[in-house]
């Protein structure tokens, strides 16, 4: 059977944002005072630890009492004033999304990315109308809401059957938040996160490229 409803994980699954997140942090890092180690910013996985893990590697190390500054010039840098010229889909992605009304599929983004930097994003890069909706966590009122309750959310909305629908993505916590909709996931390791990590949660798939992501996404389950 062939997936209905495409749900996609945003960073290191859909679009390399790597550079251009870490050229956030360093902006953030040199005006408290310091710099990351670039061997330590070459290290992909490094990008999913917590800003406040990243900001001990600022050397010389500013001090804790810097980390509020330093997180919020992180959040204006990336989502005010980077133009994201080093954020690019991932070869062979667009020609996926660009073909989704042939495999009579809908494509859905759901991310842990605040909507604001997300928005800004597909507006810049001429991304929006590849995708039928996008989810971040605090695009409804009231409380954020965890990647499990977004997927909730759309399988609700679409009225998709949970085998029709899959979820993709890189990282451990991905795998997660499909089963709790008991839906599949094609874990990519392609991206950013751990690989041993997603593949301690058995994804239903998992897939080195994009090439055979798009095999699975055309043959179906």
């Amino acid at each position: 059977m062939k997936y209905r409803i495409r749900l996609w994980d945003f960073d290191g699954t859909l679009a390399d944002t790597g550079r251009d997140v870490w050229n956030s942090i360093q902006y953030a890092a040199k005006k408290c005072g310091g710099e990351i180690d670039r061997d330590y910013m070459k290290k992909d996985s490094n990008l999913g630890k917590p800003l406040a893990e990243i900001f001990e590697k600022v050397m010389p190390y500013p001090g804790k009492q810097k980390f509020g500054q330093f997180e919020q010039l992180v959040r204006i840098h990336y989502r005010e004033i980077s133009m994201y010229e080093e954020t690019y889909l991932y070869h062979g992605i667009a020609e996926i999304l660009e073909s989704a009304e042939v495999e009579d599929a809908a494509d859905y983004v759901i991310t842990m990315k605040p909507k604001s930097a997300l928005e800004r994003i597909l507006e810049t890069k001429g991304w929006s109308n590849l995708f039928t909706d996008c989810l971040s966590p605090d695009s409804f009122d009231g409380k954020e809401k965890k990647k499990s309750e977004l997927i909730s959310y759309i399988l609700e909305k679409t009225g998709c059957k949970p085998e029709e629908t899959v979820y993709i993505g890189d990282t451990w916590s991905d795998v997660i938040a499909a089963r709790e909709n008991n839906i599949d996931c094609i874990g990519v390791t392609y991206g950013d996160g751990d690989t041993g990590e997603l593949l301690a949660e058995n994804p239903r798939f998992c897939v080195d490229s994009v090439c055979e992501l798009k095999k699975i996404l055309e043959e179906g389950a």
